[in-house]
């Protein structure tokens, strides 16, 4: 668990950086930078790229860390990266073609009265080459306990290059078209970085070797892939269709508001899928050596741990609300209930931890594909009935809705496959005095009336509620782990 936990917290450490960046770009600037539809077309394109990038990946990525022990045990790890990178530049050549043939299905069904899509479809292929690279030397990188260097590019590098581009906006008032080509290259230098830390770890090797692909392995490497693309696929759609359909029932102006509002909700997602890529070669190992003990102590932890950290995200977002949407134009206000909806979706898929990784990664993963078919037809009806009826918020409904079904199964077959579940008192007990700390500090008087008054006014609100939620989740120790960074952080503070 050390290792785990050393990474999670430095990987944790970049993505709140990474998250500052992205309050002041995402939060702030680009609400009063660029124009709705502008706003949204970069949402929309973000949607349309992460299908695109777990379509093209033809689930090697998933299927590599897996069965990655068989690899590690040759040299050069058995032509991992040979193989690797030839499956992904093949899929995303064979992508590429079908989305450029499907180009004017999507752009005729969007609602798009500023023909921004039309005009920038194409940026799709490089910002979609730049991550399919990017996402497959961090999953080499991450099989072999790296895992820090791409949290760091991709939370906050990439973010910066962004936040750079928009500084140009407000001082020199450069055009969106010369932003847009800061954005795109903000998916391709941190690859070109990623690649190169990459071919540092010792090891690397760019030599074919097939090896490993027995006929048995091979047929079991191929199944799982497939299957993998098939959950990755569905878990795409789940994440970014609201916005794809939003665009099609509503325009990007409507995309634009609720880009805006859930990046909130991705915040709170950041500590767990910083667990996730350091957990995930243990998982694997531990399966490897049937050591369900090590994979349920993982699960148990990460529950709690990442229940306690969605709680104090989540209420540090609720009591700045109203603050916050003072600080960009009108018109984003109906933001408001996507950003608490989302939430509290987000919070559900914290506290049922790491349960997709474990389930995906076991003998059992082929329940996982039915689960995402099952998932997908929710997702996509649930949409179509409200989103023409309640628009942002039932785009925002229809999210929630999704990830509540697909954890509690998720939940319920580590429970009954695997005889392990993550729960005890300390999660109601968090959930509890997390709502009452929220409650009370929400009855803080705004300051408001004036920008400076606003951000002070957030300032104080987060202060007293980040000490006082700290203070008391350490006092009640509902997590070991947390007590432990908290006790070295006051150790080294008395040191200096």
């Amino acid at each position: 668990m050390s290792t785990i936990k050393k990474q999670s917290i430095q990987s944790a450490v970049f993505s709140y950086l990474g998250v500052v960046i992205g309050f002041i770009s995402q939060g702030l600037m680009i609400p009063n930078l660029l124009t709705k539809d502008q706003n949204g077309l970069l949402g929309l394109l973000l949607s349309f790229m992460y299908i695109f990038v777990q379509v093209a990946s033809l689930g090697f990525n998933s299927a590599g860390s897996r069965f990655f022990p068989y690899f590690s045990e040759r040299k050069g790890y058995g032509g991992f990266v040979f193989t690797g990178l030839c499956i992904s530049l093949g899929g995303f050549l064979v992508t590429s073609v079908v989305w450029v043939l499907l180009k004017p299905l999507f752009v005729a069904s969007s609602e798009d009265k500023s023909g921004l899509l039309n005009q920038y479809f194409y940026l799709l292929l490089p910002i979609s080459l730049g991550t399919i690279l990017f996402n497959f030397f961090d999953n080499y990188s991450k099989n072999l306990f790296h895992t820090v260097a791409g949290t760091f590019l991709n939370q906050f590098v990439q973010r910066f290059i962004i936040l750079i581009g928009l500084v140009l906006i407000a001082v020199f008032h450069i055009s969106f078209d010369s932003f847009i080509w800061i954005w795109t290259s903000a998916f391709i230098l941190p690859t070109i970085w990623m690649i190169v830390k990459s071919a540092q770890i010792s090891g690397f090797s760019l030599k074919p070797d097939f090896s490993v692909f027995t006929p048995n392995f091979k047929k079991e490497f191929i199944n799982y892939s497939f299957i993998t693309v098939l959950t990755g696929f569905s878990s795409m759609i789940i994440m970014y269709i609201d916005k794809i359909m939003l665009t099609y029932y509503g325009g990007l102006e409507d995309t634009g508001v609720y880009n805006t509002a859930s990046f909130f909700g991705s915040i709170m997602g950041m500590s767990l899928i910083a667990m996730n890529k350091a957990a995930v070669p243990v998982i694997v190992s531990a399966f490897k050596n049937n050591d369900l003990h090590t994979i349920l102590t993982i699960y148990r932890k990460s529950c709690v741990m990442q229940l306690v950290v969605g709680c104090l995200i989540f209420g540090g977002i609720f009591i700045n609300l109203d603050s916050f949407f003072e600080l960009i134009p009108q018109g984003y206000e109906e933001g408001k209930w996507v950003i608490i909806i989302l939430g509290l979706g987000k919070l559900f898929d914290l506290a049922t931890g790491l349960n997709g990784s474990i389930l995906v990664l076991s003998k059992y993963y082929k329940y996982d594909s039915v689960i995402m078919i099952s998932l997908i037809v929710l997702t996509i009806v649930t949409n179509m009935l409200l989103i023409p009826e309640y628009k942002l918020i039932g785009a925002a409904l229809a999210a929630a809705i999704s990830t509540f079904y697909f954890n509690s199964i998720r939940f319920w077959l580590v429970w009954k496959k695997l005889k392990m579940q993550p729960f005890d008192w300390k999660v109601v007990k968090v959930i509890a005095v997390s709502a009452l700390i929220i409650a009370l500090t929400n009855q803080i008087p705004l300051i408001g009336e004036s920008v400076l008054n606003n951000l002070l006014d957030m300032a104080i609100r987060s202060a007293i509620f980040s000490l006082v939620f700290v203070v008391v989740m350490y006092k009640l120790n509902v997590s070991a782990e947390m007590n432990e960074i908290i006790n070295r952080a006051l150790k080294f503070v008395s040191k200096s």
